[in-house]
């Protein structure tokens, strides 16, 4: 069996091998960083974000909109923590409460007073896109887990098994949605939603300019938190700020998939 690693050129893979490689992300992405201390994977995190949320500040402004000021703030936090100027005690009260609503709205958990305040305050008004309700759950992963490695306040019993930044959510999350999404754009057949019918359809769009793209941002994003010093970090963070996670081309497309994954999960 072939040894797949980060650095592996996705775009010379066939359908099957590519998608040994997709199943095997998260334990390359573990191998790449092991010895690498927590603010390399937060790092690595951070640069693939940066990417994904400048796709959905193009995408939202073609509407005339922005992001939340609490998807900025948690990124801007983030950052001050790896720069080391943001203390873990000035992140662990957002850290609970926007974990607290992402489990609101991914799992409809119930939220105490104090909890539905904040939730109320940020997000009820109902107008978030799937898109940035992504950004916002995945960053309140990191924060959490930040908040757990560095011993902080955690109103989360799961917390305490967290021991260092992981990099599940690009693979539960990121990796699968962009799939959909980019089966939906290169208008892949997907004669039905059987898993039969999907896997084909799965094998087919790794093919794909469009998702090797993708994956390219993706690994483009690691192998440079792997590489970079602290004194990086601030050039790196706008570099990637000005990049996107698929093509320019192809955002308002994948605003619209995200709109009907909105419509139907509703």
């Amino acid at each position: 069996m072939a040894k797949y690693t980060l650095d592996t050129e996705f775009s010379l893979l066939n359908g099957p091998k590519a998608h040994n490689w997709i199943l095997r992300f998260r334990s390359m992405a573990d191998a790449a960083f092991a010895g690498k201390d927590d603010r390399s994977r937060l790092l690595g995190n951070l640069l693939i974000m940066e990417q994904y949320v400048n796709t959905l500040k193009k995408g939202l402004s073609a509407d005339g909109k922005q992001i939340s000021a609490v998807l900025q703030n948690a990124l801007d936090l983030l950052w001050g923590y790896l720069d080391g100027c943001v203390a873990v005690t000035d992140l662990q009260d957002l850290a609970n409460d926007i974990y607290a609503s992402t489990l609101a709205y991914n799992a409809d958990e119930e939220l105490t007073d104090a909890q539905m305040e904040f939730y109320q305050e940020h997000f009820g008004d109902g107008e978030l896109s799937s898109i940035e309700w992504q950004n916002i759950t995945w960053a309140s992963w990191l924060l959490v887990e930040v908040v757990a490695i560095e011993g902080g306040r955690s109103d989360f019993e799961e917390a305490s098994a967290y021991e260092q930044i992981s990099f599940a959510y690009i693979d539960v999350d990121l990796i699968p949605f962009l799939t959909g999404a980019s089966i939906s754009i290169a208008d892949v057949p997907l004669p039905s939603n059987t898993g039969a019918d999907y896997s084909k359809a799965e094998e087919q769009v790794y093919q794909t300019s469009l998702f090797r793209c993708i994956i390219g941002h993706i690994q483009d994003g690691l192998r440079a938190a792997l590489t970079a010093t602290p004194e990086q970090y601030p050039s790196l963070r706008a570099k990637y700020q000005e990049s996107t996670i698929i093509p320019s081309e192809y955002i308002t497309r994948l605003m619209d998939f995200q709109k009907m994954n909105r419509d139907l999960r509703r």
